[in-house]
Parts: structure tokens; sequence; C-alpha cells
């Protein structure tokens, strides 16, 4: 259990360790369940797999910046500067931006090329989802001062003693015991839906080639 103190009053207000926190593979999931209407939206295929690797990392980049630099007391919570809207617009639109400034760089079926076409909505539905990921919850039960990091720095935020610990330990003692995670379920559904996804476009791809060889 964690506690803080609001501007308002002294009374510390506890907040649930799961309820306050998706964990890293949870946001990996909910990420990827989030980018697959949006490819079959978008270009009527399978998610690309090249697509994964930006969006695995906008999945995870606020907690790439902010638990580090928390931890070393450089911001004031564990999430502050990159989990906060301002953050995230700025880094979207210098992703799209550069995407932009870089295209007829090289050729339209190079692998390179699919790069940069894929990696800033990729990066960017991977940081929106871990924003929603860590504020839906407070929002839909209108607990709106317990999202403040959302609008930071015009708000203050409260300091936490998990920030006290490496990073890399947390998430060492996070996943020693990977059957008390409290995204479990949504990392089945994820790993359910990209296992079938994988076997559809094999067995689609199959079906071509023998209908080419006869």
């Amino acid at each position: 259990m964690y506690s803080c103190l609001t501007p308002e009053s002294a009374t510390p207000i506890k907040l649930s360790r799961n309820r306050q926190h998706v964990l890293p593979l949870g946001h990996l999931a909910f990420a990827y369940l989030w980018y697959v209407p949006y490819a079959a939206v978008r270009t009527r295929r399978l998610p690309a797999q090249l697509a994964l690797v930006p969006l695995a990392i906008g999945s995870q980049f606020p907690d790439m910046i902010d638990k580090p630099l928390a931890y070393l007391g450089i911001l004031p919570y564990g999430r502050s500067l990159a989990h906060s809207v301002f953050a995230f617009a700025l880094c979207s639109l210098t992703l799209w931006w550069v995407g932009h400034q870089l295209r007829d760089r090289w050729q339209a079926d190079s692998r390179i090329e699919w790069v940069r076409r894929v990696t800033p909505a990729a990066f960017v539905l991977g940081y929106a989802s871990h924003l929603i990921g860590d504020s839906y919850r407070f929002l839909l039960a209108g607990e709106f001062w317990s999202a403040r990091f959302l609008v930071y720095p015009l708000v203050s935020l409260p300091t936490s003693p998990a920030d006290d610990i490496p990073p890399w330990i947390r998430l060492f003692n996070i996943y020693r015991d990977m059957g008390a995670h409290p995204q479990l379920a949504l990392i089945g559904v994820a790993g359910v839906v990209f296992v079938g996804l994988r076997a559809r476009h094999y067995w689609n791809t199959r079906q071509t080639l023998e209908a080419d060889s006869r």
C-alpha cells in the first residue's frame, strides 16, 4: 500500500498497489490489443511485425523515463514528466514531423521505408495506451485528482516509497511470481490473439501457395 497527501488535507490516501499500477507486460498486452484493430482498419492486414517494435517501446516509454529519473531524485514521482499529456503531445508531434521529413529517402518497397511508415502510429498508440492504462480506473471512478500526473507540471505530485527502490529491482521482485501478476488475464488474451492471428496468416499463406502451385 502507498500513501500520499493531497494539498487539501493532511489525511493519508491509501492506494492499492494493484489498483494503482499496470505492470510492464500488462502495458505491452494492452498496447497490442489496441494496435490490432487499428491495423485491421488502417491496412486491413495482420499487424506488421516491424511495427511491434515501436509499439512495444511506446508502451513502456513513460516508465522508461520517469521511473529511473524519480529513483535518481530528478523527478518528484514515478509518474510525472513522461506521463503528462503535454509530453505525449510533444513526443507524438516530433515523431510525426521526423517521419514526414524522411519521406522519399528510401525506395518504397525497402524495409527501412516500411519502418518509417509504421513507426509514428505504432509508437503513439503504444504511448497513448500506457497513459490510458495508468489513468482510466481513476477517471472512470471520478477520482480526477489521483490522475493529476496527466497534467504535470501544472499540479504538484506526491512522493512514493517505491521510487526509492531501483527500477530493475522492482521488476525482478514483480516477476518472481508471474502467477500473481494483476494483468495476467489481459496478457493471456493478447497472447491468444497474437498466436491466433499468426496461425491464420500461416494458414492463408499456405492455402495461397497451394492454389498457385496447381
